[in-house]
């Protein structure tokens, strides 16, 4: 890679690929590649290609199929006959970094990748672990990586050759770059039908939710009622539980009160038995240190014995000992005489030893001298040899830059004659090239003006479809109010049946338990259902069932009944007269009967009308409808009760009116015949007819209101049918104006790709005039610049022959101090020889004197340790006599001792009988006091029983306030209120009441409320998110648009750069001819396949299918060099890519190469030795060994011509390997080509 900073040239160059089982390289096995171009040969099925491959590896490469493997383990060498299969492949590659081109602070750069067979893999940067995103991201730029066209292989060439005009259209693309935009553009459309998915489906969504808001509202009002009778009811029940807590409370407070005193007691008695126990303690204490003492004394006597017959013994052993020592004294004294003896005689051996070494060292001192100037005339040798091969290696060194300098002369020379043809030809190609631009400018104008025409039209469908789509969407939100209304309308029907079954429910159960009548009345009911023929065969039922009053006046009646709404109205009486003359004790309450048969059929008040009067509403039995055999009862009861509007108007009404005339007014108060008054609510037959009326008016209305329902619930269903309709008509609508707008915007992009063609053509004319005016200039610049190159390039070979010649003169005088070398050599080594024998001679002298210097010190050792025994044996004999002394005096002490430890004995055991009294005596005062302990202790038991209930009944009452509540009893601070305990029965009704409204309500749905807000706030989430998707559907459109314009112009600059690179490299590859890169659609340039048209020199134009073989692969290498220098790289890998070339075509192919040589470097893999021929290295590849690759170094004569390394040079590789030494690998070495 070369870059320009400041006006200077900066290089990034591959210098080495370093490869460890990877494939068929099972050794490490190194790559050096040095500027210029370096050919790798070998047979086939050697293991060439491997190298490509793991440079490709060690670049990231992940696809398998890429490395011809199945899976990613089959990189790694896989063992052969002879070898094992290795753990793991490894692939390093050194870069030179000094121009810091690569953002790492280091002069080199290795890139490693290694894989194991666990499947296991790892990258690392200059052995640092790193990951795949890293290399990337430090080759990004560089035009090296698995995308790019640093590597060209056969394959790339043979798919150019067989692809389709639609797919070799990929391969710009990706030189382009835009393959990431295309799948960035293909994301957001797929983003985009999502979105438009997603907001069909939130539209739903959002209708959904609407519909249950409507219906949650009504249930949340039921919630908030119930809720507030939960928490009347809470506080009630909390307020009387407080009372009984306290009651508990204060009877716990006395028991403990008690308990606390009993303790008290008890505290003090064990207090008492606590010292007495302390006493009985020491007491046994004190016996038992008598006890203890009398064995001590005992066992100190026992001891005595021991101790004095031990003393014995030992004086025993004492005496034997000391006559032993002095027999041993007496046996050391002579053995002292005889080593004395033999010591004088070592000592004359050891002398003459001595003598013979001074002799010795003598010698070896003469032969030293010797050997020393005869290394230094053998250095002195060296030297000059030395400074002859320094001299001749820097005469070598001027000799290959010389040859260096001459070869670069004369590659200017071919350099400048090509440059001077081809700024001829390319001054004609553009002079053409314009031409056909201006044709395709009129072209484009024409385009222009249809394209526009068609954009008009489609313009207007637009605005027709808008229109409609407008009128759609108005009828489906008149569908939606539609359909709202309905639903509305539907939710309150179906509240409002609820509510009704659920009142229902609740009188059809009063109803059934006979709720509000009397013990007494359930009696007779009772007996009367399951005796038919009983005394009560003729009950018909009670009053309050057999008149029929409208809920409105139905309050009235019973204020006119009163007790009489419980009669039990009977078909006969006389049977029931006769039973309750002996049974009517037994009944559980007072009953009232009426018989049918002692009611007259005649209206006795007929002649009272009071109907005229103000304030008279009517008489009370015409607001009741009955069987008209029960009429008589209805006369009876009600023919003289008249209902008013006000008291006042009864008072007013009963001056005038006859005697036994009752009055009700519309408040619910009774005016009597006697002129007593009857105010407020009546307990004796409360709503019973009340009851009665509502329940069949109840019934009615149900009945009405589930046909409603069946009609709401149709009328709401078709709402919703014309919803959907309208629905599917806004999507069909809005599908075709977005394709209408969709064509729109292509037609736009059309004009628009129209429009920036016309300006790039016009801008191309440009170009094209300035290139054609460039390249007559620089044809005229090469023609004159040629002469001078010339004269350089035979000045540079003239000095070149000199050089040679002064370095032969320098080989000759090397050869002659060589054979001077080796004479010096001889000579010493044999001066040596006789110096290694004097030197053995002088050390085995050394080691004998050595050896009776150790055997006379031994001797002087051995005199030292008898003299020691024998002083030590002398010491002991004192020491023995001392002992037996001290013997016989401590014998003599412990007798004595004895006698006094007898007497003590006698003394303890008389003090341990006494206190064996005293603990007796104080043992039975304890037990009397533990006997009163434990009569306590069971009266504290008694009172703790007592507590525990009253704790375990104040303890249950807080468990059911905190199970119902959630509330802990024992944490309320609540003032005691007498009120409160007073009025503890009116709390219990009212409890009574609020359990009795819960009921009422039937169903609650607690969660109502909650669930209200949460759909209020999913609803405005949920138009939060409509909103939001609208607005990423409209920037995604935005971002399509965006990612063609890119796309469009970076396809089409990257197009002309290769379309001019690869016209250039044709015409030099061909030595004439034409070619072109031609678009099928100029217009859409982004989906327009591509063609290739070639002319070689002396042809018409053709498409590349109808060249000949040779052709083809030539016009291919032509274009895939063309787009590897529109994306340069430091380096180039050709993998056999000239294999289809014949030697004329290959010796254009490397001509073409050189001129690539000042950016960058080629790694050619080939069997041609033309090719070899322009290699400044060669690397030569063979496999030996089966299955197992190995590089060889090879010169350009070592190699075939068909590309085999030759046997001799195999052999020779061998040989240098062997004397490199076994394990160690031969160095690099390189061999220049000519």
């Amino acid at each position: 890679m070369i870059r320009f900073c400041h006006g200077q040239a900066v290089f990034l160059m591959l210098k080495a690929i370093e490869i460890v089982g990877f494939k068929s390289f099972a050794e490490k096995t190194l790559f050096k590649f040095p500027p210029g171009i370096t050919v790798v040969v070998g047979p086939n099925g050697s293991g060439k290609s491997n190298i490509v491959d793991g440079l490709k590896w060690v670049l990231g490469e992940q696809s398998v199929k890429s490395l011809r493997g199945k899976e990613m383990a089959d990189v790694i060498f896989n063992g052969s006959s002879s070898r094992r299969a290795t753990n793991s492949a490894e692939v390093t590659i050194t870069f030179d970094n000094s121009s810091r081109l690569l953002p790492i602070e280091s002069p080199e750069v290795h890139i490693t990748r290694r894989v194991y067979r666990s499947g296991e893999g790892e990258y690392l940067i200059n052995r640092q672990p790193s990951r795949l995103r890293d290399i990337r991201q430090l080759l990004s730029g560089t035009g090296m990586g698995t995308q790019a066209y640093s590597v060209i292989e056969q394959g790339k060439v043979d798919v150019l050759l067989q692809s389709s005009p639609r797919d070799r259209r990929l391969i710009f693309e990706e030189a382009a770059g835009i393959s990431l935009f295309k799948n960035k553009k293909l994301e957001a459309l797929r983003r985009l039908e999502r979105v438009e998915q997603n907001l069909l489906r939130l539209s739903d969504i959002v209708d959904e939710v609407e519909s249950r808001l409507r219906s949650i509202r009504l249930q949340a009002g039921k919630a908030r009622r119930y809720k507030e009778y939960n928490d009347r009811l809470q506080e009630l029940r909390t307020q009387v539980a407080m009372v009984d807590w306290r009651r508990l409370s204060e009877r716990l407070a006395a028991i403990e009160t008690e308990l606390a005193e009993l303790d008290q007691q008890r505290e003090s008695d064990e207090a008492e038995n606590h010292v007495l126990e302390v006493a009985v303690l020491d007491l046994e204490t004190e016996s038992e240190r008598a006890t203890e003492s009398i064995r001590s004394a005992e066992s100190r006597i026992a001891a005595n014995r021991e101790r004095i017959a031990a003393s014995e013994s030992t004086l025993a052993h004492e005496r034997r000992r000391s006559h032993d020592l002095e027999r041993e004294a007496a046996t050391l004294r002579g053995r002292l005489a005889q080593m004395t003896v033999r010591a004088g005689d070592l000592q004359q051996q050891a002398k003459e030893t001595a003598e013979a070494c001074e002799e010795a060292q003598r010698r070896h001192q003469e032969i030293t001298q010797r050997a020393t100037e005869g290394e230094r005339q053998l250095t002195d040798s060296l030297q000059r040899l030395d400074r002859l091969r320094g001299e001749h290696k820097q005469r070598e060194a001027a000799y290959l830059e010389q040859m260096s300098v001459a070869a670069e002369w004369g590659n200017r020379a071919s350099a400048l004659e090509s440059r001077a043809t081809s700024a001829e030809v390319a001054r004609q190609q553009y002079s053409k090239r314009l031409e056909e631009l201006q044709s395709q400018l009129s072209t484009l104008d024409r385009q222009h003006e249809s394209l526009g025409r068609e954009a008009e039209a489609l313009a207007r469908r637009i605005a027709e479809h808008e229109s409609r789509l407008a009128t759609a969407s108005t009828e489906l939100d008149a569908a939606r109010s539609r359909a709202k209304a309905a639903q509305e309308e539907l939710a309150q029907r179906v509240h409002r049946h609820g509510t009704l079954v659920q009142r229902l429910t609740v009188l059809e159960d009063l109803q059934r338990r006979h709720e509000g009548i009397g013990a007494g009345v359930k009696q007779v009911l009772a007996e009367a259902r399951a005796a038919g023929d009983g005394p009560f065969r003729h009950v018909l039922g009670l009053v309050a069932d057999l008149f029929h009053v409208s809920v409105e006046a139905a309050p009235l009646i019973e204020v006119a009944l009163g007790d009489k709404a419980q009669q039990i109205v009977l078909a006969e009486g006389a049977d029931l007269a006769r039973y309750l003359q002996g049974n009517a004790h037994h009944l559980a309450g007072r009953v009232g009967f009426a018989a049918l048969d002692r009611f007259a059929s005649d209206a006795e008040d007929e002649g009272v009308d009071l109907h005229d009067r103000p304030g008279v509403l009517g008489r009370a039995d015409r607001f009741v409808e009955t069987e008209p055999r029960y009429t008589p009862l209805v006369g009876r009861l009600l023919g003289r009760t008249w209902v008013v509007e006000s008291l006042a108007d009864a008072l007013r009404l009963a001056e005038s009116a006859p005697r036994g005339i009752r009055f009700v007014t519309l408040a619910g108060e009774l005016l009597d015949a006697d002129g007593s008054i009857a105010a407020g609510p009546s307990h004796a037959a409360i709503g019973l007819i009340s009851r009665r009326s509502e329940l069949r008016e109840l019934a009615n209305q149900r009945t009405a209101l589930e046909e409603e329902l069946v009609q709401f619930r149709q009328q709401a269903e078709e709402a919703e049918r014309q919803v959907q309709r309208r629905k599917d008509d806004v999507r069909r609508l809005d599908q075709e104006h977005r394709q209408l707008l969709d064509t729109a915007v292509q037609k736009s992009r059309r004009i628009d790709a129209t429009q920036e063609r016309r300006a790039e053509v016009n801008r191309q004319c440009a170009v094209r005039e300035s290139e054609r005016d460039a390249a007559a200039r620089q044809h005229e610049e090469a023609v004159g610049a040629l002469a001078e190159v010339q004269t350089g390039w035979q000045t540079a070979r003239a000095a070149l022959v000199e050089m040679e010649r002064d370095v032969v003169a320098l080989d000759r005088r090397i050869e002659e101090l060589e054979i001077e070398r080796r004479e010096f050599l001889r000579s010493t080594t044999e001066v040596k020889v006789e110096l290694a024998k004097s030197e053995e001679q002088l050390r085995n002298l050394r080691i004998r004197l050595r050896q009776f210097e150790e055997s006379q010190q031994e001797r002087q050792r051995v005199l030292a340790e008898n003299r020691q025994q024998m002083n030590h044996c002398v010491r002991q004999s004192q020491q023995s006599a001392w002992t037996i002394l001290q013997a016989e005096s401590e014998i003599a002490e412990l007798y004595l001792h004895k006698e006094q430890l007898a007497a003590k004995t006698v003394e303890f055991v008389n003090q341990r009988n006494e206190l064996a009294a005293r603990k007796a005596e104080a043992a039975k005062n304890a037990q009397q006091i533990r006997a009163r302990i434990r009569k306590l202790e069971e009266k504290i038991h008694a009172r703790q029983l007592a507590a525990g209930e009253i704790r375990h009944e104040r303890g249950a009452l807080a468990d059911r306030l905190r199970e119902d509540y959630q509330i802990e009893l024992s944490q309320l601070d609540i003032e005691p209120n007498e009120e409160e305990q007073h009025r503890r029965e009116e709390v219990q009704q009212e409890i009574d009441e609020l359990r009795a409204k819960i009921n009422n309500l039937g169903n609650v749905n607690l969660e109502a409320l909650a669930e209200l807000e949460e759909l209020d706030e999913r609803h405005k989430h949920l138009s939060g998110q409509y909103h939001d998707l609208t607005s990423a559907k409209n920037e995604l459109l935005r971002i399509v648009e965006r990612i063609n314009a890119d796309s469009r112009r970076l396809f089409f600059d990257t197009l002309e750069t290769v379309r001019g690179h690869f016209q250039q490299l044709f015409r030099d590859l061909f030595g004439g001819g034409q070619a072109d890169i031609v678009l099928e659609d100029e217009v859409d340039i982004l989906e327009s396949g591509i063609e290739i048209v070639a002319r070689p020199p002396g042809k018409e134009p053709r498409n590349i299918s109808l060249l000949s073989g040779g052709e083809k692969t030539l016009t291919c290498v032509a274009l895939l060099l063309a787009i590897f220098r529109s994306r340069p790289s430091p380096f180039c890998v050709l993998d056999e890519v000239d294999a289809a070339l014949d030697e004329a075509n290959i010796g254009r192919f490397t001509e073409v190469l050189q001129d690539f040589l000042t950016w960058t470097q080629f790694i050619i893999v080939t069997h041609s030795k033309k090719t070899m021929a322009c290699a400044n290295t060669i690397y030569g590849i063979t496999m030996q060994e089966s299955g197992i690759s190995k590089r060889v170094s090879v010169s350009f004569e070592d190699v075939s011509e068909d590309g085999r390394i030759l046997p001799s040079a195999l052999r020779r590789a061998d040989e240098q390997a062997a004397r490199a030494g076994d394990g160690e690998q031969v160095e690099d070495e390189e061999t220049q080509a000519a």
